[in-house]
């Protein structure tokens, strides 16, 4: 079965300036929730990130990321992001532009799996949401660990596509809601599943892996309208009929106005390092 076929994030580089911006409001809007603020503090902890060093954020999009990477490396440090969408890195320019980083965010286009960028040149590599949406990962994964220093960490943040919750009283019918919205709307919504493997037959040293669940509750937010719309996006790959869709988002929306509605999904931090020389 082929994956991801419907997935927004599969392709960019030919995004439109007004699609930039859509998609680059989405990811801001899940970026200042506050599970989200705190799992990203965690899983930059975790990457030992310090004052001067270079690290690469692979797949900026907005620059969420990005941002609060050059945060932790100033003074003296650089946080490169790298995107294959230029309507995309016009949003993140802009973002950075507003909060005055200067010099302290580069900004490129290219490909993950073709990073443009000298072996060793980064003192820590990161990906964040992305790699799931991306045909040939394990390449993206090769080519983040070449440009890492030895001794250099390199991480991944993602999603498992199968673990997304949603509170909602038709429990047959949101499974196969979810189970679609896993399959379609990302090439491989299990990638996280496999990273520890990987890592490790990449070299990688002191692989380990944490989990976080970011939750929301309100009406308006990034888990309720990915609801929404994973709802839609099973209906058109025809894993539920249109009656069944009518029916679903109309319960959908009945328990968000109730105040009823929890929804998240389980998410990975991988994490490891390149060999120091001896």
């Amino acid at each position: 079965m082929e994956t991801g076929k419907l997935s927004q994030w599969r392709d960019t580089e030919g995004l439109s300036a007004e699609k930039g911006r859509e998609l680059a409001a989405r990811l801001e809007l899940r970026a200042r929730a506050g599970d989200e603020i705190a799992a990203r503090e965690q899983y930059l902890d975790l990457l030992r990130l310090a004052p001067g060093e270079r690290v690469l954020d692979v797949g900026c999009g907005s620059g969420v990321v990005t941002r609060a990477i050059a945060r932790r490396v100033a003074p003296g440090g650089v946080a490169v992001g790298i995107d294959s969408s230029p309507a995309l890195l016009a949003q993140a320019r802009a973002h950075a532009d507003a909060e005055n980083f200067g010099g302290s965010i580069e900004l490129r286009q290219g490909d993950c799996r073709r990073l443009p960028f000298a072996d060793g040149a980064f003192d820590a590599v990161l990906a964040a949401t992305v790699l799931a949406h991306v045909p040939d990962a394990r390449r993206a994964l090769e080519e983040m660990v070449r440009v890492t220093r030895p001794g250099g960490r390199v991480g991944v943040f993602d999603f498992d596509g199968d673990s997304f919750l949603i509170a909602h009283p038709d429990r047959e019918l949101t499974r196969r809601i979810v189970a679609a919205h896993c399959d379609h709307s990302a090439v491989n919504g299990r990638l996280v599943r496999e990273l520890p493997g990987i890592f490790a037959e990449l070299g990688l040293v002191a692989v380990q892996a944490r989990g976080f669940m970011p939750l929301e509750r309100a009406a308006g937010s990034f888990y309720a309208d990915l609801a929404a719309r994973a709802g839609h996006t099973a209906a058109a790959t025809g894993a539920i009929t249109a009656e069944e869709l009518a029916r679903w988002q109309e319960a959908l929306q009945a328990t968000i106005a109730a105040d009823r509605f929890v929804g998240g999904r389980l998410h990975l931090f991988v994490w490891g390092s390149r060999p120091a020389p001896r």
